[in-house]
């Protein structure tokens, strides 16, 4: 029998995929406990328009975000934090700060996975960090100033 499973199915499968199982599993399995339904040409039809708009969405949101990443290059964004009188700063400056700046400051929005960090920033001054999102490449200043 031909089901559509509505979610993931150890040894069957996962969400949304389409299978053949026996049909004494279906019945007695799946479709008491909810986790599938009878693979009509309909349904299937609507499962794949779905999974198409979906992936259409994800193809426009990895668009936007390479465009932001692109749109960040030469940027500048200045960070204030409490730090020692030699430099040093009580708490490191992450990605999620980075990402907040670059929001507040510039209006970019970009994903806190695509600023490239080796380790957090401890120290005050200038740093330069890279931002990639696939082919999308970009080198951002952060400034960072002892706080008053």
């Amino acid at each position: 029998m031909k089901v559509i499973l509505m979610r993931d199915v150890r040894g069957v499968g996962t969400k949304d995929e389409v299978k053949i199982v026996s049909d004494g599993y279906a019945m007695n399995y799946l479709f008491p406990h909810n986790l599938a339904v009878v693979a009509t040409h309909e349904k299937v039809q609507a499962l794949e328009a779905a999974r198409a708009a979906h992936d259409a969405e994800a193809q426009v949101q990895e668009e936007l975000l390479a465009g932001a990443v692109r749109s960040a290059e030469g940027q500048r964004v200045e960070l204030a934090a409490r730090a020692t009188p030699k430099g040093g700063l009580f708490k490191a400056i992450g990605a999620p700060e980075i990402v907040r700046a670059l929001k507040e400051q510039k209006n970019i929005t970009v994903s806190e996975s695509s600023i490239l960090l080796e380790h957090p920033l401890k120290t005050t001054g200038e740093h330069v960090v890279e931002l990639k999102h696939k082919n999308a490449h970009s080198k951002v200043t952060v400034v960072i100033t002892p706080q008053a």
